[in-house]
């Protein structure tokens, strides 16, 4: 499960290919090379069978098809074939063979390679090509991909492809980089302009955080052949579980920031109370507020240090990450969000002082509602971990009525990959410290904020800072020695086993800062 064993790659396809590479410290340095340096192309031999028939495709069939299963009991998948032999680094020196690349005999910039069935990903999964409306199975041969020797014959039992991954030239015109990576239960990835692999998203979470959590598939892919010109590529998945079966629609568009348009049709066979929204996954080990479990040489090891929010109310609050001693949930009850999303704000490499891993390169996501989605809460989970290879941070939209059996329920929303966006045009955090005074049995804070209003100074600023399960004994306000910044710190005497903390400036009654919340235990 993953959370209830968060050892990511122990979990049996439930996550990307690029999932391991982005956060496996020996591999950080060849994460990279997903780029080709040659967008030159040998065309492959004609295949030795005849194409396979083609089919009507439109999303409308594909919603019927789900409908129809959401209808009828869940099937679990047979069990694959077992294949032994193939380790973690066997796995990685298999290599998909440009010459094989879907698209490779066409002008535009998209292309798709495919990943093999092994390792944590053994059940092969139909995967599509769809051109003018018709679809054919992309055929599979085990000639399509460089594997060692050893392992050669491994490959003949081998009966499709366990994902994919998109290429298009992210960070330089000649060179196709990796863009986005569809493999294991819903979860798929991406990545900005110069950044590396960090945080990881799936389609949907049911009791994430929570024992016995349910993992959907994604069980079949649909990938449409750009047109000439094409600034975007469209995918398509069907997906099921036990408890729901759905289509997603995804739209995906490199830049700066890569995003994806998102479409889910979601058709629940039981009562779901326990519906993850937009989820996503991340790392936090520590940072200056959350010392390291272990010695460590760096300053802080994350994939992402905050969760921020933007409500439908307007405010921005700020989440800082933790690394807790036990599990713990968290939720931010709201209505129709502006959107929500685990960023990366520490972006030097000093931040980090991690040469191969390069922390400060990880994308932030962002998730932005594109219709109302009524009331329900933001949620986060987050769990104790020792190692950076554990993905112990999730969060997730939970709706506050639950979606009942033979209900239909579409959700449009926008995921930005790369940079912060539509953070708070108020002052922001930048740094949390926290400590002890024990003479005075007072847990002590820092919160440091940068940015809006705080150019014009700190006359008439004030920090107005709330502690449920706690008495603030003393706060203050100083000037930071950094442009347009400021130092916000105050003493809490805690009462309870967890003290909820909320902080924001205001000058008057005007607010001045986006809103941080922490939650501190013992």
């Amino acid at each position: 499960m993953f959370f209830g064993s968060v050892n990511r790659r122990a979990a049996l396809g439930r996550l990307s290919l690029s999932a391991v590479l982005a956060l496996a410290p020996r591999l950080a340095s060849a994460q990279t090379q997903a780029s080709k340096g040659d967008t030159a192309v040998t065309q492959a031999p004609p295949p030795a069978v005849p194409p396979p028939e083609a089919e009507p495709f439109s999303v409308d069939l594909l919603v019927e098809r789900a409908r129809g299963m959401a209808a009828a009991a869940y099937v679990k998948p047979s069990a694959p074939p077992s294949i032994s032999g193939i380790s973690y680094d066997d796995y990685f020196r298999i290599r998909f063979r440009a010459d094989h690349d879907l698209w490779r005999d066409r002008k535009p910039e998209f292309r798709a390679e495919f990943f093999p069935p092994a390792w944590l990903y053994p059940r092969p999964l139909p995967i599509n090509e769809v051109v003018a409306g018709l679809s054919r199975p992309v055929p599979f041969d085990p000639a399509m991909f460089d594997i060692p020797g050893e392992h050669a014959d491994v490959a003949k039992s081998w009966g499709g492809f366990s994902g994919f991954r998109l290429l298009w030239p992210l960070n330089q015109a000649d060179k196709l980089d990796e863009i986005a990576v569809f493999q294991g239960a819903s979860y798929f990835r991406s990545l900005g302009r110069g950044q590396r692999y960090g945080l990881s998203a799936r389609g949907l979470a049911i009791g994430a955080g929570e024992p016995n959590e349910e993992f959907p598939d994604f069980t079949a892919f649909w990938l449409e052949r750009p047109a000439i010109d094409d600034q975007a590529v469209v995918v398509h998945a069907l997906m099921d579980s036990p408890s729901c079966s759905g289509v997603y629609s995804f739209t995906i568009q490199p830049g700066e920031d890569v995003v994806f348009d998102v479409t889910a049709r979601i058709f629940p066979r039981t009562t779901m109370t326990k519906t993850g929204v937009a989820a996503m996954s991340s790392m936090f080990l520590f940072n200056v507020a959350d010392p390291s479990p272990v010695e460590d040489f760096r300053t802080a090891v994350h994939d992402s240090d905050g969760l921020a929010i933007w409500t439908g109310k307007g405010e921005h609050l700020w989440r800082p990450l933790q690394n807790p001693r036990a599990h713990r949930l968290s939720n931010f009850p709201d209505e129709d969000p502006k959107g929500f999303g685990l960023v990366q704000r520490a972006r030097t490499l000093e931040d980090f002082g991690d040469l191969q891993a390069r922390y400060d390169l990880r994308p932030s996501l962002w998730v932005e509602p594109l219709d109302g989605w009524g009331k329900g809460a933001v949620h986060l989970a987050e769990l104790a971990t020792t190692k950076e290879t554990d993905d112990n941070i999730a969060i997730f939209w939970r709706p506050e009525a639950p979606w009942q059996a033979g209900e239909a329920h579409v959700l449009r929303y926008r995921l930005y990959w790369g940079q912060e966006r539509f953070a708070s045009p108020d002052a922001r955090v930048f740094r949390t410290r926290t400590g002890a005074d024990a003479q005075a049995g007072l847990r002590l804070f820092t919160v440091d904020l940068q940015g809006g209003a705080l150019a014009e100074g700190l006359d008439g600023v004030e920090v107005e800072v709330e502690a449920d399960g706690g008495t603030v004994a003393w706060k203050d306000l100083s000037p930071y020695p950094l442009e347009a910044s400021a130092r916000a710190a105050f003493g809490v005497k805690p009462s309870a086993s967890a003290v909820n903390l909320s902080l924001r400036l205001r000058r008057g009654e005007t607010p001045i800062s986006e809103t941080w919340r922490y939650l501190w235990t013992p």
